[in-house]
């Protein structure tokens, strides 16, 4: 079951590649190293396509990342990867392999990231629209690397091209003051570079905005942060209102698209059916439908959309209809653990079978929209959010709030955006602010598998963070620092 889809433009390109005696009759034609690929404006291009193609390796966000979100109230495990039942019932120590997965991709993206920021700002034979898209998208997707070490980890080694450069890799951690501002640094020289719009599968001003304003209310979570709230309102309202960004006129149809993103859909995964694809797909949709069924809703997230129409586009219940191009049957819950299954990866091409021709969005302007209503209410109080809030709930067609407070905009999240990875990490900066209590929610017998029923071990401020994978630390050589508490 855990294949590897490693694939990318230059999955070895930039990679220094030594000879050796044992290659025999093979007729070396030339080597590429980092002082003499970086020639032209093309070598540019196929180095940044390098860094998009890893969004679809397993360990990174097609699969693995989405794991995360099985700590929290919203989503059982399911599945057959053993160390799972650890994550979800925080019981796992340093040693879980679930830990070290999705480690080595993102540095591998830190390190693509760190050659292209070190050889392309005195390269002369390139365009200035190319080398400035190319250096944003740098510092784009090294900040989106290390925002993904940052949300399980919190503080980890923050590598950059003079590291690189130095060979400078075996390093203690950063702080948590240091790692938002090195992300926020490398977001801000994205604004800046890169294009308001862009072609397709490529990242734009949006993307940047977006992250960042996600990065400064996480960082507002934190002691004597309360400023940060204010950057996050101006940054959002970069994307609020911005018809450039609009939302889509249906929600379901972020999660249906098969080659045009829509507006909304500021950052994505492409995956095809013919040419290659996402395991996204193969791990939230069920068994019986040619899935791996992995990743299935709890009951306590069932409840809350109540008769929010958004529900039957995020999951299937017992007697659901589902359109399976050809024909149609119902949903049996029976097919699931508990008795639900995520709706909104899973697409059938008009043979009924399961299709891998989807965009799947990391990124969506509602995202936004609620983080800077969330802003408000933080800062001026309920209300203040209400017409962020509403902009959403309308375009699901759903009944308008008023004097919205904390309670209404936490809902609010979690039904804009069940299974797109963003509950457990909401549920940590919560937390921290006294918002919710995870312990408490998580004793809820409808929010955790009936097995797992008084087991979950979560303790504050322990389980905000994972510890760091055993096998990096000892790699470090007493280097590298394990997260306190473990």
């Amino acid at each position: 079951m855990n294949k590897r889809l490693i694939t990318g433009a230059l999955l070895g390109i930039l990679i220094s590649v030594s000879s050796c005696d044992s290659m025999l009759d093979v007729d070396i034609k030339g080597q590429y190293t980092e002082e003499n690929y970086f020639k032209n404006e093309q070598a540019v291009v196929d180095a940044v396509t390098g860094l998009y193609g890893i969004f679809i390796a397993e360990d990174f966000v097609a699969h693995g990342d989405y794991t995360w979100d099985i700590a929290s109230d919203d989503v059982y495990r399911a599945g057959d990867h053993s160390e799972d039942e650890a994550i979800e019932t925080f019981t796992f120590d340093a040693s879980n392999p679930k830990l070290s997965e999705g480690w080595t991709w993102k540095y591998e993206m830190v390190s693509r990231s760190n050659i292209i920021l070190a050889h392309v700002p005195q390269l002369e034979s390139i365009s200035a629209e190319v080398k400035s898209r190319s250096l944003g998208e740098a510092h784009f997707f090294r900040a989106f690397a290390n925002w993904w070490l940052y949300l399980p980890y919190g503080e980890f080694p923050v590598i950059t091209q003079e590291d690189a450069v130095k060979a400078n890799y075996n390093k203690p951690k950063a702080t948590i003051e240091e790692v938002m501002q090195t992300i926020e640094e490398d977001l801000k020289a994205a604004v800046e570079l890169l294009p308001f719009t862009t072609g397709e599968g490529r990242v734009s001003k949006g993307a940047a905005w977006a992250y960042l304003t996600q990065l400064y209310m996480h960082w507002a979570s934190y002691p004597n942060q309360d400023g940060k709230l204010d950057l996050a309102i101006a940054t959002g309202e970069q994307i609020v209102g911005n018809n450039v960004f609009r939302l889509s006129d249906n929600f379901q149809d972020n999660f249906r698209q098969k080659s045009k993103p829509l507006p909304e859909m500021l950052l994505y995964v492409t995956s095809s059916q013919t040419w290659r694809s996402t395991s996204t797909i193969n791990y939230f949709s069920p068994r019986t439908l040619g899935g791996w069924n992995f990743f299935h809703p709890m009951k306590s997230l069932y409840d809350a959309y109540g008769n929010d129409k958004r529900r039957i586009a995020t999951i299937w219940a017992d007697g659901d209809e589902i359109d399976l191009g050809d024909t149609k049957m119902k949903y049996e819950g029976a097919s699931s653990e508990t008795g639900y299954h995520f709706n909104k990866y899973t697409t059938f091409t008009p043979e009924g079978k399961l299709s891998f021709d989807l965009l799947i969005p990391l990124m969506r302007a509602s995202d936004v929209y609620l983080l800077v209503a969330e802003a408000k209410i933080r800062k001026y109080g309920n209300g203040a959010g209400d017409k962020e809030i509403n902009m959403v709930r309308a375009r699901a067609g759903v009944d308008l709030v008023s004097n919205a407070g904390k309670e209404e905009l936490m809902l609010e999240r979690r039904l804009e955006l069940a299974g797109e990875n963003r509950r457990f990490f909401d549920l940590v900066r919560w937390d921290r602010l006294g918002w919710v209590d995870i312990a408490s929610l998580l004793k809820n017998p409808d929010a955790v598998y009936h097995a797992d029923l008084n087991r979950i071990n979560f303790s504050r401020p322990k389980n905000y963070f994972f510890p760091l994978p055993q096998v990096e630390i000892d790699k470090s050589g007493g280097v590298l620092k394990q997260n306190s508490n473990y």
